[in-house]
């Protein structure tokens, strides 16, 4: 009978490691997760303090964007690092995109690889559409 019961003890001591080690994969499954999902932020970029400040003046000065919907795509997600006149915006981070004037591939391939190389300006902080019309508009309205 004693055998019984240490192979009954054994398979409880068992059985309680591995709900364990369950619960514990469960939670570090759950954090990944959370890690993941808060660090993507889709295809609509939060929008940051300074952003909403810069397309509070854009809209004061030009009576909105400056420009309609891609001025305002423009102020939105790059207004806060970029001065372009057309969209009524004056950020010092980034270049001033009037005096730089560049071509549509130029500011596609800004978008899409983070800028000129020095790692202030985040690859994809738009994509798609958005992307290609931010990248349109600048190249028709930097130094006009």
């Amino acid at each position: 009978m004693d055998g019984r019961r240490s192979d009954e003890g054994s398979r409880t001591v068992q059985a309680w490691i591995y709900g364990i080690l369950a619960g514990v994969v469960v939670l570090a499954l759950m954090g990944i997760a959370y890690t993941v999902g808060s660090n993507s932020g889709g295809d609509e970029p939060a929008t940051t303090q300074a952003e909403a400040t810069t397309t509070d003046k854009a809209d004061e000065t030009t009576g909105g964007a400056g420009g309609g919907p891609e001025a305002e795509l423009f102020a939105t997600n790059c207004g806060s690092c970029h001065t372009l006149a057309a969209a009524g915006t004056s950020g010092t981070t980034g270049p001033d995109l009037d005096a730089l004037a560049p071509d549509e591939a130029q500011v596609q391939a800004a978008i899409e690889n983070g800028g000129a190389g020095s790692g202030a300006m985040p690859a994809n902080i738009v994509t798609g559409t958005d992307a290609k019309d931010i990248a349109a508009y600048v190249s028709s309205s930097a130094g006009n």
